[in-house]
């Protein structure tokens, strides 16, 4: 595959993912719980682990797809702020609760993902 089609195929990624964590948060209930138990309330154990995982691969496909050599102090706040307002907007979604802790996991996937490029850019990490 060559690098355009890849990188279109990584903003495609991308923003498939980008779309999926948006209306995972902003369901009134546990959407997931729906879906793998038919119970809107009910909420997985490893929900803490869940935050990080998809923010790592948010941020992650957010390097792949986006030019970040250019863009690199935009995906940073662009991703901050996602993550902060997906949690934030919370408060306001019935059946939705906001955790700090789950903030917190938010936001150090995001940067547990650009750190990993930024060290392999720098070659101190291969």
């Amino acid at each position: 595959m060559d690098q355009k089609k890849l990188i279109v195929f990584f903003k495609i990624t991308f923003f498939i993912w980008l779309f999926f964590i948006f209306i995972i948060s902003v369901y009134p209930g546990n959407l997931i719980g729906l879906l793998l138990k038919g119970d809107p309330t009910t909420y997985p154990g490893g929900d803490k682990i869940s935050h990080f995982i998809s923010y790592l691969a948010l941020s992650i496909l957010g390097v792949l797809a986006l030019d970040f050599k250019k863009k690199g102090k935009v995906i940073i706040i662009f991703m901050t702020l996602f993550a902060i307002i997906m949690e934030v907007v919370h408060l306001y979604i019935p059946n939705r609760y906001y955790e700090n802790l789950d903030l917190v996991m938010n936001i150090l996937g995001t940067y547990c993902g650009l750190v990993f490029f930024y060290l392999k850019r720098f070659k101190l990490f291969t």
